[in-house]
């Protein structure tokens, strides 16, 4: 069994080695209107994450600048119990999937109020209300480092159905990036190395064979989602094991696991990019899809960091320039 699987839900604590809780204090603040949230500081980085708004981080930034996730101007501090219907809300959040196979729609995982606990001066764990409709239960423990901005998220699900159950774990991402880029695999099941995402909702499908579109570019090894006013949603099965953004001299990475022989639901993208006329460009790692006896589960580990880069990027070409980089910053956050 790999590594990532069926784990036990009381011992997710034991992810993480705490500092001294006399380190630092995760403070409650208004964020977007909504006044439970939780600051997390580490004096470079800044993370707000939203419990009564599904869970999610609204904001990831470091020395001061740019908070490099999409905020929803729409946003008004929402909840699901307030409302009992979907909001808009920006930010990173984490989904069940795959999306091509059409699940039940499942608000409380999306949109609930997550019950909260302090792990650590750095750390806190969330846990969503149970869906009976899909039906699972979600777990996010999220912790900042004592410096810098690196920042680690564990994500599980838990089956609690009576049936078996076949899901993955898909991270939507939201972010103010102007060119999101992943790494393409050299042996790529797609004859173009790429998929796009095509038909309605409810009827998704990927074609890998001639995919084509004025916000994709490739360039050398990479796929690059470039600046525009068209929608549209690629995917890769890239084996590197990170996706990236870039704006203004910000740059953003994520490391996530990837399994070889991992059956991967949605197309068999290990990774997904979406971008619309809204100025945002969404991120999606995705774990295989596995199947989950009842009362069993399933986590996917993520490593965050941003970065402030002197790297002149006007045009899908420049992003090479930021490779090495990237690697760079991917290797550092593959051991938390």
């Amino acid at each position: 069994m790999r590594r990532f699987s069926a784990i036990i839900w009381s011992g997710l604590a034991g992810w993480f080695v705490w500092a001294s809780a006399s380190q630092a204090e995760i403070q409650t603040v208004t964020f977007q209107g909504w006044t439970d949230c939780l600051e997390i500081r580490n004096g470079t980085a800044r993370v707000i994450v939203a419990p009564s708004a599904g869970g999610r981080i609204l904001h990831y930034s470091r020395d001061g600048g740019p908070n490099f996730l999409w905020e929803d101007p729409r946003a008004e501090g929402d909840t699901l119990e307030a409302l009992d219907r979907w909001f808009p809300v920006g930010g990173y959040n984490l989904d069940v999937g795959p999306e091509i196979a059409n699940l039940p729609i499942h608000l409380p995982l999306w949109l609930g109020r997550y019950a909260v606990e302090q792990l650590g001066p750095f750390s806190v764990r969330l846990t969503s209300p149970p869906d009976e409709d899909l039906p699972a239960q979600l777990v996010k423990e999220i912790k900042l480092d004592p410096s810098g901005a690196g920042l680690s998220i564990r994500q599980a699900m838990k089956n609690i159905g009576a049936q078996e159950a076949s899901w993955c774990l898909w991270d939507r991402t939201l972010t103010i990036a102007d060119y999101a880029f992943l790494e393409i695999n050299p042996r790529s099941r797609f004859p173009a190395g790429w998929s796009q995402r095509q038909g309605k909702r409810g009827e998704f499908r990927y074609e890998g064979r001639s995919p084509a579109s004025p916000r994709v570019q490739r360039v050398g090894n990479l796929l690059v989602a470039v600046p525009g006013r068209k929608t549209e949603k690629v995917g890769a099965d890239s084996m590197a094991g990170w996706v990236a953004g870039f704006r203004n001299g910000w740059l953003y990475v994520k490391r996530f696991p990837v399994v070889a022989d991992g059956c991967y639901g949605d197309g068999g993208n290990t990774v997904a990019l979406y971008v619309d006329a809204q100025e945002r460009t969404e991120l999606e790692p995705m774990s295989p899809t596995v199947k989950l006896a009842p009362g069993q589960m399933d986590s996917f580990d993520e490593r965050w960091d941003l970065r402030r880069v002197e790297v002149d990027i006007t045009k899908a070409d420049d992003i090479l320039r930021l490779l090495p980089i990237v690697r760079e910053m991917a290797r550092e956050a593959s051991t938390p």
